[in-house]
């Protein structure tokens, strides 16, 4: 049987991931927690196979902070499970030595897959977007990365837009965020390589 230990503050997720998670036949919830300190000392009462925990709390320092101390337990494994997804700050968590990040979009049975291969041993399990660097695009972005690979710079695409050169520069840095890249060259790589276009004049 695998022991759980959720600690999340928004109720009805908490109360569902409880309530999904009893129901299978090979798991217990033994504790939830509604903040940072409470669930720290949930964890260390119960010392559970698995902590399933939120990265934003009341009563905390801080996300990574508050993680930290999780793990200086040493006794359970740490699934975070958070809207949290911009990459840096994804791959800063995972550096700490999380053992899975999961994302609040991911369906129920996701979070429970993850919980048994996490006990079963394996290192690292991340959600679906997150471990390909790639989450769904919307049209707008998939306009945008046309016009890049057309060798559009920010001001052309923003005239061609009708936007400000602003508002293309934060919509491309979502892309970078969405598609795990880090500069500009690379977002137009991707977009050439992905069928957006072609690249036909100097950058």
């Amino acid at each position: 049987m695998t022991t759980v230990v959720i600690v999340e503050d928004h109720e009805a997720t908490l109360y569902g991931l409880e309530g999904a998670i009893s129901r299978e036949s090979d798991m217990e919830v033994v504790g939830t927690a509604s903040d940072a300190i409470s669930g720290l000392d949930t964890a260390r009462e119960k010392k559970p196979d698995i902590i399933l925990l939120d990265l934003h709390l009341p009563n905390q320092e801080g996300p990574r902070s508050t993680v930290r101390k999780f793990l200086e337990m040493n006794q359970s494994k740490v699934i975070v499970f958070s809207a949290e997804k911009r990459r840096a700050f994804v791959q800063a968590i995972l550096e700490l030595g999380v053992n899975g990040y999961l994302l609040k979009s991911e369906p129920i049975s996701s979070v429970v897959d993850a919980i048994r291969k996490v006990d079963a041993g394996e290192k690292l399990v991340k959600s679906q977007a997150l471990a390909e660097g790639k989450e769904k695009l919307t049209r707008a972005e998939r306009e945008i990365l046309k016009l890049l690979a057309q060798g559009m710079k920010y001001q052309e695409i923003a005239t061609n837009r009708k936007a400000s050169p602003a508002t293309v520069r934060k919509q491309c840095e979502l892309l970078l965020l969405k598609l795990g890249l880090d500069t500009r060259e690379q977002l137009i790589a991707w977009a050439v390589d992905n069928g957006y276009g072609t690249l036909d004049r100097k950058q």
